[in-house]
């Protein structure tokens, strides 16, 4: 377990996080001669800073809404960001929105790469690969991000505007959208690790709307 300061804030790196961005990188390997492992090490790079960066949206969202103390903890599930406070239900969606708006800021980034001479230049395969995974894991990554399943920010942001209204309709939501995600992870791209993850979100949504506790990975 790494723990250190950045800009101020506590952050904790699990070994399980290692261990994720290592079984996403896998088929990296597979790439022949010193290529492959350039590459895994430049996701492993990519994950771990997109990640700290998503959390670090939350950080500043609990900042403008009054608590500067927040702690960053990354994990084998992805990271969150978390500090104590009472905060109203426009507040608590905005500090889940501003992680995922973080994540599109950053993809923007990476997109503004594809305008400049550097990025077509014949030489320039590894900076076109790592863009495109760039894109993946700050837009596509925060899209998903965004569906309403609880504990994603989607469901959050959805469980804070539902909060007055009907709040049970919360977990039978996030349970029915992560399942169709999980049946089109393994059946429409063929992603095993998709399916398991949305599956077990669809878990933890259906023991919630069941009023059970719910299991945890980490």
């Amino acid at each position: 377990m790494l723990r250190f300061r950045l800009f101020g804030y506590p952050v904790t790196i699990q070994w399980m996080f290692w261990l994720l961005c290592g079984l996403l990188g896998m088929n990296l390997l597979q790439t022949p001669g010193q290529e492959g492992l350039i590459k895994i090490l430049l996701w492993i790079a990519l994950v771990l800073v997109s990640i700290l960066w998503h959390e670090f949206g939350h950080a500043i969202g609990f900042r403008k809404c009054g608590q500067p103390n927040a702690n960053i903890v990354l994990h084998g599930f992805g990271g969150y960001c978390q500090a104590t406070g009472s905060f109203t239900r426009g507040q608590s969606m905005f500090i889940s929105f501003a992680g995922p708006l973080a994540s599109f800021i950053l993809g923007g980034l990476f997109w503004l790469l594809t305008k400049t001479p550097a990025f077509s230049a014949p030489d320039a395969a590894l900076l076109r690969w790592l863009v495109a995974q760039a894109l993946w894991v700050n837009i596509g990554w925060a899209l998903l991000n965004l569906l309403p399943i609880f504990p994603l920010d989607g469901g959050q942001i959805f469980a804070a505007f539902m909060a007055n209204k009907k709040p049970k309709i919360v977990p039978i939501v996030g349970m029915v959208v992560a399942g169709a995600v999980a049946v089109y992870g393994l059946v429409g791209v063929g992603s095993l690790w998709m399916a398991l993850m949305f599956g077990f979100l669809a878990y933890q949504n259906w023991q919630r709307s069941k009023g059970l506790p719910t299991t945890r990975l980490f």
